[in-house]
């Protein structure tokens, strides 16, 4: 009889460890499928990174404080975990839906504040019930906070593996979360019996099938009046076909990849740049080729082409959709590279190429603004014989350019001159940039000549076309307004301010307070957002040092180091997505392993540091100051196993410190969600600054050095309170 009470014992204990596990489980699942949800929807922005794990931090530490304070006390488990994957379903289809609430057409670019809005009500809806289940998952195990947190990390680390490993690979989004969903109700009804088993099964049962059927009707639905063909979910972007009278566009993320047939744009696009080097024998084009631009190109017989398409699911859908380019695929003198365009140029030796076209949408994300920086430029120079020529173009308009657009504007041009000797812009709807160290030409006179020699077959490159674009007025006003622009900066990879442009550009369209806020902290960007945060956080320490609040040493570092993890994630975040571009399809490795580093970090403080000592703190700080060094020393590598190495070791770090200050804190109270809460408070504030304002005005190497220094403060108040005692 003992040994079977030891038996039921042990399998009572092993239940009630599933909620947690769960919790953490559909937590890191949920958050990555809404992150990738929330880019495909809004361009491609990383900036909406920030914005979700803000707000999901925020309705987590809300949540933690609702339930610490009792406010739910008639939701049971299987209820709220119910609940929270209704909600889950509902926030995805608010997120395809989004651009009705704001007047917006298909695939429309939007400033910050759709998409701040729009992270915030769908992404709090689920993160409010899963903070608080936190809590009460500590209550149900009798106030054993250690290891509900423990389990947690390892539920957490788990969902991101099997969404990362296996979901992502091969299903669509929806298709994931249906999975999500199911498998977490199966874990959960594991430690339900009766009716609420049943309950819990049900509803795990019906959501998938609702989220499988609702996926490609959402997107009918959203591109109205639009006619939608299909959709394909790939690892790098989620790519769709419309079809519009006889025309099919393909959008990746949201963004247009090009039309076919699209001729106005593939002949500007080509002939531009070509007929300045008509005899070109090697020639590179990166994206946008299936608009007809291959066509063009093999219109010059001595030209060998490299097309370069980061994503092989792109390649297959041209090739099934656009049965009329057939022959052009098949022809010898193209050859097709699939992966991305910039990795692949630094593998080519120098002098491979004597024209290289840049034929990719605007810089709206981190991921293409890769294709329009300083050190982009030195890469495709480098790589162009000694007469080679670049050319890429950008929207804008021929008539007339607005400041904001101005300095967009300046902002490439700039960066271009710094690296070419020779810049010349041709105005139009798309501003056509030519670039080389040898001699370049503007005028309507050359390609009027260019164009009778080779007899081009042409449709809209044709010369009463071209005598009306590029007229001597236009182009000096573009000039004009490009050298009026105040104070332009140049668009490195760490401080991508073009990319912070293009959000100051498209955020006019809403005529709210973010326009004039971005503008002004475009030119005040060290004072506000390093050195005035740097005396402050200085001054609030020094007063600290005078209170005799015991809660002090703990309740700041908890906060600070919140801060400053997710501050340095994002920060790595989107370093990797510069020097990679994969963030898309990596997202989910990287939040595992630093969940994964959670609960590992979690496990070793608590056999090893379970009495919570105020030096373990102090070991804490001083151990994230050495981190964050190393970080910074690294930004420039773009070795991806170091960033899975400096994610797992970040989420180790925050959770020793999770245990060790919660150690210290429930010694002199029990109230399980505050600790908890201040935490993410300080993650929430972190994630919401870091993608949106520090790293496109401050950049990342200026970034690490502000965590380092502030941490570096927090280090010395934790030392001198130490020593006070």
């Amino acid at each position: 009889m003992s040994l079977l009470r030891t038996e039921n014992t042990r399998s009572l204990e092993l239940k009630s460890y599933l909620q947690p596990f769960a919790l953490g489980f559909l937590a890191t699942s949920f958050q990555i499928l809404l992150l990738r949800e929330e880019e495909s929807c809004f361009s491609g922005n990383e900036l909406v990174y920030g914005f979700v794990l803000a707000f999901w931090l925020l309705g987590s530490s809300l949540g933690s404080l609702l339930a610490d304070k009792k406010v739910w006390p008639w939701l049971t488990p299987e209820k709220f975990y119910a609940l929270t994957m209704v909600f889950f379903v509902l926030s995805l289809t608010g997120i395809r839906f989004s651009r009705f609430a704001f007047n917006l057409l298909p695939s429309e670019t939007v400033g910050l504040q759709p998409a701040l809005l729009t992270s915030l009500f769908t992404t709090l809806v689920i993160s409010l019930p899963l903070g608080a289940l936190f809590v009460y998952n500590v209550v149900w195990l009798k106030g054993n906070l250690l290891d509900v947190y423990l389990t947690e990390s390892l539920g957490a680390a788990s969902g991101g593996l099997l969404v990362s490993l296996v979901l992502i690979p091969l299903l669509s989004g929806w298709q994931s979360a249906a999975v999500i969903v199911l498998v977490s109700g199966l874990i959960l009804s594991f430690s339900l019996a009766g009716f609420k088993k049943v309950f819990m099964l049900v509803t795990s049962a019906l959501l998938p099938l609702l989220l499988v059927n609702l996926d490609s009707t959402t997107e009918k639905i959203y591109w109205k009046p639009l006619n939608f063909v299909t959709a394909r979910d790939s690892p790098y972007s989620r790519i769709k076909l419309i079809k519009t009278g006889e025309q099919l566009s393909f959008y990746t993320n949201n963004v247009l990849a090009f039309n076919f047939p699209d001729l106005l744009s593939a002949e500007q696009a080509i002939h531009f740049p070509l007929l300045q080097r008509p005899g070109a024998k090697k020639v590179l084009l990166a994206g946008g080729g299936f608009n007809g631009s291959l066509e063009e190109l093999l219109k010059y017989p001595e030209a060998s082409i490299d097309y370069v398409e980061l994503d092989p699911t792109m390649v297959k859908l041209a090739r099934n959709y656009l049965q009329d380019q057939t022959s052009v695929f098949k022809n010898s003198r193209l050859s097709f590279i699939t992966r991305d365009g910039r990795k692949f140029l630094q593998e080519q030796p120098p002098a491979s190429y004597e024209v290289i076209i840049c034929q990719l949408p605007e810089p709206v994300s981190l991921q293409l603004n890769r294709y329009y920086t300083v050190e982009f430029f030195s890469l495709v120079k480098s790589r162009l014989t000694e007469d080679g020529l670049f050319s890429f173009s950008v929207p804008a308009s021929e008539n007339y350019l607005s400041d904001e657009l101005a300095e967009f504007l300046a902002s490439l041009y700039y960066s271009l001159t710094r690296v070419f000797e020779e810049v010349r812009l041709l105005p139009g709807d798309s501003i056509i940039f030519l670039a080389s160290s040898h001699t370049l030409h503007d005028d309507f006179a050359y390609y009027e000549q260019q164009l009778r020699q080779l007899k081009l077959n042409t449709v809209y490159f044709r010369p009463e076309i071209l005598a009306f674009r590029l007229t001597e007025f236009k182009k000096n006003y573009l000039q004009t307004r490009i050298k009026e622009a105040p104070q332009p900066k140049l668009n490195y990879d760490q401080t991508p301010i073009s990319y912070y442009f293009n959000i100051v550009l498209w955020s006019k369209q809403f005529k709210s307070w973010e326009k004039n806020l971005l503008v002004f902290l475009a030119g005040h960007s060290r004072l506000y957002l390093f050195h005035l945060p740097l005396v402050l956080i200085f001054l609030f320490l020094i007063l600290s040092l005078t209170k005799k609040n015991t809660s002090w040493p703990v309740v700041w570092p908890l906060f600070f180091l919140g801060f400053s993890t997710m501050v340095a994630e994002i920060g790595l975040l989107l370093s990797f997505q510069v020097y990679s571009g994969l963030v898309y399809s990596k997202i989910a490795l990287l939040l595992s392993l630093f969940m994964f580093g959670l609960f590992l970090g979690s496990l070793l403080a608590k056999r090893h540091l379970p009495s919570g000592l105020p030096w373990h703190l102090l070991f804490c700080q001083a151990a994230m100051v050495i981190l964050l060094a190393l970080a910074s020393l690294s930004l420039r590598s773009g070795s991806e196993y170091l960033y899975y190495g400096l994610f797992t070791v970040m989420g180790l770090l925050g959770g020793v410190t999770f245990i060790v200050s919660n150690s210290i804190y429930l010694k002199k109270a029990s109230r399980y969600g505050l600790g908890y809460a201040i935490d993410l408070s300080g993650s929430f504030l972190g994630a919401l600054l870091a993608s949106s304002l520090f790293i496109p005005l401050l950049g990342l190497k200026l970034l690490f050095i502000f965590l380092l220094v502030a941490n570096s403060f927090c280090l010395l108040f934790i030392l001198l309170k130490s020593n006070s005692k």
